[in-house]
Order: C-alpha cells, then structure tokens, then sequence
C-alpha cells in the first residue's frame, strides 16, 4: 500500500527573490513502512508574468521513480502522462522531460 499527501505552505502569495510565489506543493510519496521522502515543487511569476516551475530535473527524476514504485498498477497512465512524453517547447530530453528511462535530461526545468 503506497500514499501520496500533498500540503501548502506558507509561502504562498509572498515576493521571494524577485518573483511572486504562486503556489508550493510538498509532497511524500511512499511505501507503507518506507522512509518518507519530501518533494517540494514550487511554481513563481516572474516580473515577465511567465509561469516558472522550479526543480530540478534529478528531484523529479527520483520522484517519477517513487511514482512508478509506490503505484505499479498505475504504470501504464504514468508513461501516457504530459511531464513523461515532454508535451509543449524546450522540454528538454528527447522521449519527454524525463528521457528515455525516465531519468533527468537537464539540470533544470523552466
């Protein structure tokens, strides 16, 4: 049996470092009995008014993994999902955000 919790924080709606933060999303994602890992994914607007989300690609590489881990019934719909197959420009890697294996391509998404 695997959970996923999703929390808010604090920081949302404050002026940090030049950008306005959108929202912050703190996730755990694990097996029952498992140690807890946090993820936290945090999107900002910028002076430009573009959306930015902000992390990088080997904390979303090792959350993909705790994804595919903790859900394996759910296998198929991950390797479908947007963020796997890279969906709009610049996304970095070919064969998605993640790349072939599912592992990072860059050091950073923006």
């Amino acid at each position: 049996m695997a959970s996923a919790v999703f929390e808010g924080t604090s920081l949302v709606n404050m002026f940090v470092r030049g950008c306005w933060v959108n929202g912050i999303r703190r996730l755990i994602v694990s097996r029952r009995g498992d140690e807890e890992e946090f993820f936290e994914i945090r999107t900002e607007w910028s002076d430009r008014s573009v959306l930015y989300l902000h992390r990088s690609f080997a904390d979303l590489g090792r959350l993909w993994q705790r994804l595919r881990d903790a859900f394996p019934e759910d296998r198929p719909e991950l390797a479908r999902a947007p963020l796997r197959q890279g969906s709009g420009p610049g996304r970095g890697a070919p064969g998605g955000v993640l790349g072939e294996a599912g592992l990072p391509g860059r050091s950073e998404v923006q």
